[in-house]
């Protein structure tokens, strides 16, 4: 359970911090699509690497699907998310994917037979008049800077049901089919990988994507953030793996706060009195939706 809890913790570091950071300025420098396939072919290397001297489990033809369709849900995030964030801000995207744990409750009641109560829906109803709010101060175009623009906040709302079915369907992976955490990550990034070359080449085709040379910073850029990458799913599939949904969402609320405590004084991101609300009500849902039942069964023990 502690390694489970490091997992988590670090996983939440990476992935709302150097990732989201490093993606805003290097891709500037080589357009998002080139960016986002470099940065996983680096990923994937990396991974790669871990993988082959690790413990593997047999893997069958049909699980390949799996696979398949973990790398699909996980190009949708990272493409989504890599273009969007030229668009808005790192605190304003990482409040989006707070709502994770909603979406991965919403998906999971349909796809897992889990329930949905009346409680997850009045946390799902406070949670969008938060996401509302936010969205309509983007779409009045004023303190942009704060709020960002509203096509890389739509992005990036779509980018977070990628990353929720992703979820569900590595928790299905991870528990009902028995996979390896390293297995699984490696195998979701080697797929993700060849569906993101996929679209890669037909952009090129399409003439939305030019060959250009790699200046120093974008060459440096995806490295770091392919690296971090490769570390953060890791430990959230290891995270996934040893600990639960409930603990998985409570380290969820951490996204916002090492999101603002980093890109603050490095991206001199702004926040104000109507983003700490907007963010209030959406973590305040989520919290009624997937913490305070299980919080209030502890506590009456």
């Amino acid at each position: 359970m502690l390694l489970g809890f490091l997992a988590l913790l670090i996983g939440q570091f990476f992935g709302n911090s150097i990732v989201p950071i490093g993606t805003k300025i290097a891709s500037v420098f080589t357009g998002p699509l080139p960016f986002v396939l470099f940065r996983f072919v680096i990923g994937t290397l990396l991974l790669l690497l871990i993988f082959l001297p690790a413990k593997k489990k047999e893997i069958a033809k049909s699980e390949y699907n799996d696979f398949a369709l973990l790398g699909f849900l996980l190009m949708i995030n990272v493409v989504l998310f890599t273009i969007a964030i030229a668009y808005t801000n790192v605190i304003m995207s990482t409040l989006i994917f707070s709502l994770t744990p909603l979406f991965v409750g919403i998906g999971a009641h349909f796809l897992l037979d889990e329930s949905f109560n009346k409680q997850k829906l009045l946390g799902l109803i406070i949670s969008f008049i938060g996401l509302l709010f936010l969205l309509s101060q983007s779409l009045s175009g004023i303190q942009q800077h704060v709020f960002g623009q509203p096509l890389g906040n739509i992005l990036i709302f779509f980018s977070t049901i990628g990353y929720s079915f992703y979820i569900i369907h590595s928790r299905k992976v991870l528990y009902k089919k028995e996979n390896l955490s390293v297995q699984t990550t490696f195998m979701t990034f080697a797929f993700t990988t060849l569906f993101i070359l996929i679209v890669v080449l037909i952009a090129l085709a399409l003439g939305n994507v030019r060959v250009k040379p790699l200046p120093a910073a974008g060459i440096l850029g995806f490295f770091i953030v392919g690296i971090c990458s490769a570390i953060q799913y890791l430990c959230l599939q290891i995270g996934i793996k040893k600990t639960d949904a409930f603990t998985a969402s409570l380290f969820q609320y951490t996204g916002p706060f090492i999101a603002g405590a980093v890109s603050i004084p490095f991206l001199h991101e702004e926040i104000n009195l109507q983003l700490l609300i907007g963010g209030f009500f959406i973590l305040l849902g989520v919290f009624i939706a997937t913490t305070y039942e299980h919080l209030k069964k502890k506590t009456t023990r």
